[in-house]
């Protein structure tokens, strides 16, 4: 009878040690997944975009046409722009709009036009052109009416 209980006790003790085993690759196999993933996504604090110069004219009414010219710099991820934002120096809004999406490569610029609707402003009132990135980065300049 001895025999036997010396038997489950090394089985117990090897299925212990299995489980362990397992259960240490399982979270091994979890954490270098998520570990690999945040390190290969692009962050928002590495997006450092700059707007060289932008143009708002009255379209027709209140419609805006909105030319904005944007420079990605040498260290900067490749990102795009997808909306285009048109706001008053104080931060309200006047109108958005959607932007194509195109990538803008490191060191590379790209002319973004957007047309918006919203309440008039006369030729001459100060804005801010604002193109939020894919990653939610948001850019501005600031501009006048013409």
């Amino acid at each position: 009878m001895r025999s036997r209980r010396s038997i489950s006790d090394i089985v117990a003790v090897v299925l212990l040690i299995v489980i362990a085993i397992a259960a240490a690759v399982i979270i091994y196999m979890w954490l270098s997944g998520l570990i690999g993933s945040v390190h290969t996504s692009t962050s928002a604090t590495q997006v450092k975009l700059e707007i060289t110069g932008a143009n708002v004219t009255v379209f027709s009414n209140s419609t805006y046409k909105v030319y904005a010219v944007v420079y990605n710099p040498p260290d900067s991820p490749s990102t795009s722009i997808t909306l285009g934002e048109l706001e008053f120096t104080n931060g309200t809004m006047i109108c958005s709009a959607p932007i194509s999406t195109t990538t803008i490569t490191p060191s590379g610029s790209n002319i973004f036009k957007f047309y918006c609707t919203g309440p008039a402003a006369l030729p001459g009132t100060p804005v801010e052109v604002v193109l939020v990135t894919s990653q939610g980065v948001q850019v501005s300049y600031t501009t006048s009416v013409s």
